[in-house]
C-alpha cells in the first residue's frame, strides 16, 4: 500500500502538534480511556484532521455486544458512491472488542486501506488487555492514544492553559480554588471557565483578570442557586419546579447571564441532536454524546422538542442576549423583563407552547 508504518504512542496533549506534521501515513487511530472530556476533545480533533485531509465521509460504527463485527471489514471495503475518503468511527462500548472483534481489527490491520481513516474509541484499557494481540497489531502501524485522569497538579495546569487560551489570566489562588472545587471533572471545569468569561468579560477588554474571589462567587452561586437543577427541570419537562427554581434564583440575584449561559447551552445542545435525527442518525448515536447522567432526562426533552418551532426558539434566546445587554427596550422595562422572556424560554424548552400548529 506505500504506507510507511512506525510505533507511535502519544499523549493527548501532544496529538495537536502531532497532526500538524501532516503524517497522512498514519490511518489508524485507538482513544483508550474513561476521561470523557479528553476523550472526546481528542475524537474531535481527529475528526477534524481527517475532514481537513479530504475524509469527508464518516460511518459510526456502534460495537456493543451484539455488534456484527463483519461491518467493519465492509465499511471498509465499501466504495463511496462521491470517490470520497472516508472516516470509520468505531466506538468499542465494552471493556474489548472480544475474540470476532480482535480478529476483526487484525484482519484490518493487515491490510488498511489509503482511503480511510479508522478511529476507535473504548473504554481504558486495562490488565492483560494492553498487550493483545490487536492493539499490538495497532501500536505498530497506527497510533495509539491512552487517556488517564489527571492528578491534581495536572489538573490545575490543565485549567491554567484553558483559561489562558480563552483570554482569562487567573492568580494562582483563583486556578487552585477551581481545581478543589470541579474535584477532576474537567467537563465541570470547562463548563465553570466559560461562566466566569461570560460573567467577568468587557467589552473593551482584551484580557480577563480572575481571582479567588470572583471563582468562589460564581462556583458556589452554581451550586448554592441552583442553576444546573434548572436545566433539569427543563429537561424532565416539570413546569412547577421550573418556575419555583426560577422564583428562588431571581429572589437571590444571580446573574441573569448565568441563567441565560444555561439555557442557551441546553438550547443548543437539543437543537443540534434533533438535527442530527432528523439527518438520519440513530438515538444512540446523538446520545452518545451527552454525559451519562443526564441522558435519560436529555433523551425526554430531545423526544419532546423534535417538532419544536427551533426558529422561534433561537430568536427568543437573542432577544434575551440582546436586552441581557443593554439593548432593545429594556432601558423602560429593567431586569424584570429579562426575568420574564428567561421564564418563557425556560417554559418553552420544556414543552409549553413550544410545538407547531
Amino acid at each position: 500500500m506505500g504506507r510507511y508504518y512506525c510505533l507511535m504512542r502519544i499523549n493527548p496533549d501532544q496529538l495537536s502538534s502531532f497532526l500538524q506534521q501532516k503524517r497522512e501515513n498514519q490511518g489508524v487511530f485507538l482513544l483508550s480511556g474513561d476521561e470523557p472530556y479528553q476523550l472526546m476533545e481528542a475524537a474531535d480533533t481527529i475528526r477534524q484532521f481527517a475532514k481537513q485531509q479530504g475524509f469527508t465521509e464518516r460511518d459510526i460504527l456502534h460495537a456493543d455486544g451484539q455488534f456484527d463485527w463483519g461491518s467493519l471489514l465492509g465499511s471498509s471495503n465499501s466504495l463511496s458512491l462521491f470517490s470520497e475518503r472516508k472516516l470509520i468511527d468505531l466506538r468499542v462500548e465494552t471493556k474489548g472488542p472480544g475474540k470476532a472483534g480482535s480478529q476483526a481489527i487484525r484482519d484490518y490491520m493487515d491490510n488498511p486501506p489509503d482511503d480511510k481513516i479508522l478511529l476507535i474509541q473504548m473504554p481504558k484499557l486495562v490488565g492483560n488487555a494492553k498487550n493483545a494481540a490487536w492493539v499490538k497489531a495497532i501500536d505498530k502501524q497506527g497510533v495509539v492514544i491512552q487517556i488517564w485522569d489527571l492528578s491534581a497538579p495536572q489538573t490545575m495546569a490543565w485549567i491554567n492553559k484553558q483559561m489562558r487560551e480563552k483570554g482569562m489570566r487567573a492568580t494562582s489562588d483563583a486556578v487552585r480554588l477551581l481545581t478543589e472545587r470541579v474535584e477532576g471533572n474537567l467537563l465541570a471545569a470547562a463548563q465553570e471557565i466559560n461562566k466566569l468569561k461570560l460573567l467577568y468579560q468587557k467589552n473593551d477588554q482584551d484580557q480577563i483578570e480572575i481571582d479567588e474571589e470572583q471563582v468562589l462567587a460564581a462556583v458556589s452561586d452554581s451550586s448554592r442557586f441552583s442553576i444546573f437543577d434548572l436545566s433539569n427541570a427543563v429537561m424532565l419537562g416539570d413546569t412547577r419546579r421550573i418556575q419555583h427554581i426560577h422564583h428562588n434564583l431571581k429572589e437571590e440575584g444571580v446573574p441573569v447571564q448565568l441563567i441565560l449561559w444555561t439555557l442557551s447551552d441546553l438550547s443548543r445542545q437539543l437543537y443540534t441532536a434533533v438535527h442530527g435525527l432528523n439527518s438520519g442518525m440513530q438515538m444512540s448515536q446523538v446520545m452518545n454524546k451527552v454525559p451519562r447522567p443526564r441522558q435519560k432526562p436529555f433523551q425526554q426533552a430531545l423526544q419532546r422538542m423534535q417538532r419544536a418551532d427551533w426558529p422561534h426558539i433561537i430568536k427568543m434566546n437573542g432577544n434575551i442576549d440582546r436586552l441581557s445587554k443593554g439593548q432593545g427596550d429594556i432601558a423602560t422595562k429593567g431586569l424584570t423583563r429579562v426575568w420574564l422572556e428567561l421564564l418563557e424560554l425556560a417554559l418553552t424548552l420544556a414543552g409549553n407552547k413550544a410545538i407547531k400548529v
